[in-house]
């Protein structure tokens, strides 16, 4: 029995020797297990972070908005593409008498000037100013002034033959309007009309109390203008009607070089006022005895609207749609010989 029971205890013994070597062994097994663990995690955290990195470099910043396309100037009547770097742009302009924009980005000159054109995309705003230049300028003469003048001026630059400086002008039959009034009401709504379609506009007088020669009034043209519209009224017998352009002869001892450019530009006027009018075409006329014309630099039109001295040409002078027809007519005879028509 005492032999038994020393072995059993033996057996004990050895039982518990071996569960402690296994339960070292598990919980060596268990640390290094433990330490691997860490080993991966840190570097799959060391992964992430690099990862963010990367992804970081891969967003770049979105440039700020701003133009790719501009100009600095457009002559009336012509169009340009502006450009952006963003493509969600709103486009607008400062003054949409003068120019216009298209939801792209396309302006177009109408008035000469200048005007802002603005992009905006989100809370992002660009602007840039654009010159807006005119077709051409023109010089419009409203024949006559308020009160005549009678005292004289050369013909013509160096000549001895002597002209009143303004005469007094005709007036109408039915309307007993003075022809200065009516060429200057002409004038102003001509003026008017032309800086819509894109010229610059340049008056010899803008009021009938005034006195300036038929020679002051072309040299004050010469200075800026491309062309000269000098506005009159006829007179004469009460069946006389319809309209007449005059212009210098080949022959003109001033202004000869100006005869071809000047008949163009009386043929361009008298065709389409009587157009848009229906006055009666008197047709073209040679005159080298004008004053105004004769001290001209640049070409001219000396434009008889039709006559005040019959009641019938009268009274649709001084009608609202008379002069309005009128007023195109000529800006239209214009634009045929700047070639805008």
């Amino acid at each position: 029995m005492k032999r038994y029971f020393s072995f059993v205890i033996a057996a004990f013994l050895c039982v518990v020797v071996a569960t402690g070597c296994v339960s070292a062994k598990s919980a060596k097994t268990d640390v290094t297990t433990e330490t691997a663990a860490e080993d991966i995690a840190n570097e799959t955290a060391g992964d992430t972070d690099a990862l963010e990195v990367a992804e970081d470099e891969d967003v770049a910043e979105e440039p700020a908005l701003a133009f790719t396309k501009t100009k600095k100037s457009l002559k009336c009547g012509k169009s340009f593409q502006f450009k952006t770097n963003k493509s969600d742009v709103t486009w607008s302009v400062s003054n949409k008498k003068k120019a216009s924009i298209s939801k792209t980005g396309k302006l177009k000159a109408k008035r000469y000037g200048k005007v802002t054109v603005t992009a905006a995309s989100g809370d992002e705003t660009v602007s840039f100013v654009i010159k807006l230049k005119p077709k051409k300028v023109i010089g419009i003469d409203p024949g006559h002034q308020a009160r005549g003048d009678s005292s004289t001026e050369p013909v013509g630059p160096g000549s001895s033959t002597m002209k009143a400086k303004v005469a007094g002008g005709t007036s109408g039959v039915s309307t007993k309007k003075p022809e200065y009034q009516l060429t200057l009401e002409i004038g102003l709504a001509l003026k008017k009309e032309l800086k819509s379609r894109g010229y610059k506009v340049v008056m010899t007088r803008e009021t009938n109390d005034i006195n300036i020669s038929n020679a002051e009034r072309a040299i004050k043209l010469n200075k800026s203008c491309d062309a000269a519209i000098r506005l009159h009224a006829d007179g004469g017998a009460s069946s006389a009607r319809g309209a007449s352009v005059l212009y210098p002869t080949t022959a003109n001892p001033y202004v000869a070089y100006l005869s071809a450019d000047s008949k163009r530009l009386s043929e361009a006027v008298i065709g389409a006022y009587c157009s848009a009018t229906g006055i009666s075409n008197r047709g073209l006329s040679q005159r080298d005895d004008l004053t105004g014309t004769n001290w001209s630099t640049i070409p001219v039109t000396l434009l008889e609207m039709g006559f005040m001295t019959n009641s019938s040409d009268d009274n649709y002078m001084s009608s609202s749609d008379g002069q309005r027809a009128m007023v195109d007519g000529i800006a239209n005879g214009i634009d045929a010989y700047f070639g805008y028509r």
